[in-house]
């Protein structure tokens, strides 16, 4: 991997990872399926989820829980799953170059597999659930890694006085 800018490095040293509890599917809907249910977006329900409309169909990233509850209301879907949620806790902007491209490029490395996710402010991977142990060991010691940088003796040059 090539070293990293100090910018990046700061950032993925102040990241904490957060495993979001419940299970989740990735399910595909073609675009003429029926809307939404309102339930789908309540904050009270909802702690994560994930609209994607495309040219040629509809992509969601929804807990378990409540797709069983509302798979019944679509004809035809895709459901591809269970994933889990990692979500960096760390703020972030868009001048941020290159933090994801990182965590992609050491999980890529081990070869790992995830989908990013990404928000204005926060960034997440979705990872297969039996991958989860392995990928969450391989992040968090990349990220100690970037935690635990050895100290510069504050040793004078030869003839200086300290």
């Amino acid at each position: 991997m090539a070293a990293l800018s100090a910018n990046i490095k700061k950032l993925l040293a102040r990241t904490k990872l957060v495993i979001l509890p419940e299970d989740y599917f990735v399910v595909q809907l073609p675009l003429d399926a029926k809307p939404i249910p309102g339930e789908w977006y309540r904050p009270a329900t909802t702690r994560f989820a994930v609209f994607v409309r495309e040219p040629k169909q509809i992509t969601l990233i929804i807990a378990r829980r409540k797709w069983l509850r509302m798979q019944n209301i679509f004809e035809k879907y895709d459901v591809h799953g269970p994933v889990k949620v990692v979500a960096f806790d760390v703020k972030l902007s868009m001048v941020a170059r290159g933090y994801m491209a990182t965590i992609g490029t050491i999980l890529a490395d081990a070869k790992l597999s995830a989908v990013p996710i990404s928000s204005l402010n926060c960034d997440h991977i979705i990872v297969p659930k039996a991958d989860l142990p392995r990928t969450v060991r391989v992040i968090r010691q990349f990220l100690e890694g970037c935690r635990s940088h050895p100290k510069k003796s504050r040793q004078p040059a030869v003839g200086q006085i300290g």
